[in-house]
């Protein structure tokens, strides 16, 4: 009677056979994937237009206070700093473009190869990661500095001038670190897995970074990890303590060493020393406050004229809102704010938790480094070197730039947006 039920229903043995010897589905190919290419979606207009934007305009800006500069500096030649960033501009776009139709997951694709005499994940992540920390630590025994007695950041490029390893290493340790915490997701909350290991990474960081000096650097990549291991979903207790503790030993080690060049910088009253060490916080506090509300007119900047030093780099917005005012500054810091909002945005929507992870890191930086450039502009946090992303002087940092607007225009392809 069971026999016929089982008939009845059937799930008889030669049944269940056939079912379990049935092939399994493939997965279906995805029509829009060639290589590593995804040409699938749109990419993410109000983030492209935000950032031409910002680009068009910080040439801009950064021409206006570069060219009396250029004219001393080159032999007469106005325009050399204005070409070399239009150069630099127009390879980054490129690149840019390229990137947007990468797949890119790309980054977390894994080998399994034999190293000492264990089998290890390595993924593009890693190589990017260890390539990066190399170049940093080539600025040591080969690096130059770009002035006369300045710190020695840069690495020489025979043919073609210097460029930055530490802008290298911000995308490679958000890269990396989006990875990790990807892999790791479940495990982020054990104290080993959320801080340990991170910090084990973090500590080489800083190491090679104070060698150059490069105090600035190490700031914004301490923002990159926080915000994204907080992301992440680490025990926020454990962030707190290890924050605390990592705050205070930095200050101790600031306060009882003897590098003067750490303890200058958290100066931020300009009246301090205006003859010497807050000789450029002062011209740039002066040129802000001759802006007034509308500004000089373009071109019409006072300061530039070699009172504020290096003003194409560091002290492009203290230019700026000589030139345009008080509301030519609240506009800059709105489309800023745009661009981290719609980074944020893109990031949230993101098809899977890398996606979400990377623009994370992305967009936290590009928002913390204009946060931190534009108080140093206005006094309100100490002068430590931090350049304004889109706006200062440096073809490596642009072009790094435009390459993580690449990714986030990637990752805007496969998200859900509206």
């Amino acid at each position: 009677m069971a026999a016929e039920s089982r008939t009845e229903r059937g799930n008889t043995p030669q049944t269940a056979n056939k079912k379990a010897a049935a092939p399994v589905k493939k997965k279906e190919k995805d029509p829009h994937k060639v290589g590593p290419f995804y040409f699938g979606g749109a990419i993410d207009m109000p983030m492209l237009v935000i950032t031409i934007v910002l680009l068009v305009l910080g040439i801009t800006a950064m021409f206006s206070a570069s060219h009396a500069l250029s004219y001393r500096d080159n032999e007469g030649d106005s325009f050399q700093y204005a070409t070399k960033q239009v150069t630099f501009a127009v390879a980054g776009l490129v690149a840019m473009f390229f990137i947007s139709f990468m797949d890119y997951r790309i980054l977390m694709h894994e080998w399994h190869p034999k190293i000492f005499g264990k089998v290890r994940n390595v993924s593009f992540a890693h190589i990017l990661l260890v390539a990066s920390l190399l170049l940093t630590a080539a600025v040591i025994p080969f690096g130059v500095s770009n002035i006369e007695g300045g710190p020695v950041r840069w690495l020489p490029v025979p043919g073609i001038g210097t460029f930055q390893p530490s802008d290298v290493l911000k995308l490679g340790l958000i890269i990396y670190l989006a990875y990790y915490i990807t892999t790791n997701y479940r495990k982020m909350r054990h104290f080993t897995v959320g801080f340990v290991k991170p910090g084990i990474l973090f500590v080489v960081i800083v190491v090679l970074l104070m060698k150059q000096p490069h105090l600035s650097c190490v700031m914004i990549m301490a923002a990159i990890l926080g915000c994204m291991l907080i992301v992440g979903g680490v025990n926020m207790r454990h962030l707190l303590i290890v924050g605390v503790v990592g705050v205070g030993l930095i200050a101790a080690v600031v306060m009882l060493s003897d590098f003067t060049y750490f303890k200058e910088r958290f100066i931020t009253d300009p009246l301090a020393d205006p003859g010497d060490t807050t000789y450029q916080t002062y011209q740039a506090i002066l040129a802000i406050g001759s802006g007034g509300l509308w500004g000089k007119g373009f071109d019409n900047s006072t300061q530039k004229y070699y009172y504020l030093p290096e003003a194409q780099n560091d002290f492009v917005y203290a230019v700026w809102c000589e030139e345009f005012g008080f509301i030519g500054g609240v506009l800059v810091i709105l489309l800023f704010l745009i661009f981290v909002f719609r980074g944020f945005y893109i990031g949230r929507k993101s098809d899977d938790r890398f996606g979400l992870m990377l623009a994370t890191g992305i967009t936290v930086q590009v928002g913390v480094q204009a946060l931190f450039n534009i108080g140093v502009n206005v006094c309100a946090l100490p002068n430590t070197g931090i350049s304004m992303p889109f706006f200062s002087y440096g073809g490596t940092a642009l072009f790094m730039l435009l390459c993580e607007v690449g990714l986030l225009l990637s990752i805007s392809r496969r998200a859900n947006l509206n």
